[in-house]
């Protein structure tokens, strides 16, 4: 099999690849930036490349971009990226996500890893306004950096930094606007700065969406019922499990990526049932685009790529 990432050494004259890539230029299928950025040169570079100006020994530079002339044709010429692939549990989750944003209510959604949940997290938000996603980590999980994430994504640059004048800003900034704050990777937080949120959503009557492994749902629940936990788990309106991704889930990708033999889907429902689930699959589908040389995906393909994906 053809790999795609061993890029051929240009064979034409230095003049025809100049002449390839001024003609790129010249019916702006790419900007003059835009083709130094992914050659890893200064803009000032290609200028004087494609210009006659540049001093140096020119066979450097006109290898790489013989090199992102050839890359270029390859991306080209395979099968194309669906991108979002609306999946019934996609569905789920932006309907979820409708009925929190309509009625100002708390939404969780938890369960394993690679089931798309931020992808439809994404979508949603692109067609709603006053949707506003953040993600935590370790180092957003405290309560003033998670908040100052929150203002950042609410376009408020000049934020406070300190937790009350920011907590006070924050709240001036979302009355009325009857938006939905969605925190993907809620895992990361203690329940203070979820018991914040939650003080946060109710003063300013807006939506709000947990998302995450199972944590985030045991982080509410606490295991117990002592008050602190029964009165922010008692606000969640709506829960959500997520424990595999659905068969229905691989197939629609499958169909985006038009995959309709019995074998090569069968051989993504098995890698669909391994960690990673739907994420795993879009890895496997996207490296196998690139050994495919343009041709149909074949299971041979599909599992040379996983084969390679797992280091056999």
């Amino acid at each position: 099999m053809s790999n795609i990432l061993t890029l051929d050494q240009p064979s034409q004259p230095g003049n025809e690849i100049i002449a390839r890539a001024k003609g790129l230029l010249d019916s702006s299928m790419v900007t003059q930036t835009q083709m130094a950025k992914e050659i890893g040169v200064s803009p000032s570079t290609i200028n004087q490349l494609l210009g006659g100006t540049y001093k140096a020994d020119p066979s450097t530079m006109m290898q790489k971009l013989a090199n992102w002339l050839t890359a270029r044709q390859t991306r080209a010429n395979a099968p194309r990226d669906p991108g979002f692939v609306q999946t019934e549990t996609a569905k789920q989750i932006m309907a979820d996500m409708a009925y929190a944003l309509a009625t100002q209510s708390i939404v969780i959604i938890h369960g394993v890893s690679g089931v798309g949940k931020t992808t439809a997290l994404r979508e949603f938000a692109r067609h709603n306004n006053n949707c506003w996603v953040i993600t935590t980590s370790p180092s957003r999980a405290t309560m003033t950096e998670c908040m100052y994430e929150l203002a950042m994504e609410l376009g408020m640059e000049n934020a406070p930094r300190l937790r009350g004048p920011l907590a006070r800003a924050l709240r001036r900034r979302l009355l009325n606007t009857r938006g939905l704050i969605v925190v993907d990777e809620a895992d990361h937080l203690d329940r203070a700065t979820l018991e914040e949120l939650r003080i946060l959503v109710e003063e300013v009557e807006v939506g709000m969406v947990l998302v995450g492994n199972s944590r985030v749902y045991t982080q509410l629940t606490g295991g117990q019922r002592s008050e602190d936990f029964a009165r922010l788990y008692s606000r969640v309106a709506k829960k959500r499990a997520i424990t595999q991704a659905k068969k229905a889930d691989v197939m629609a990708v499958a169909s985006a990526w038009k995959i309709d033999g019995p074998a090569e889907r069968n051989l993504l429902l098995q890698i669909s049932a391994r960690p990673g689930a739907l994420r795993l699959v879009s890895k496997n589908l996207r490296l196998a685009v690139m050994y495919s040389g343009g041709e149909p995906l074949t299971e041979a393909v599909l599992r040379h790529a996983f084969n390679e994906l797992e280091g056999e």
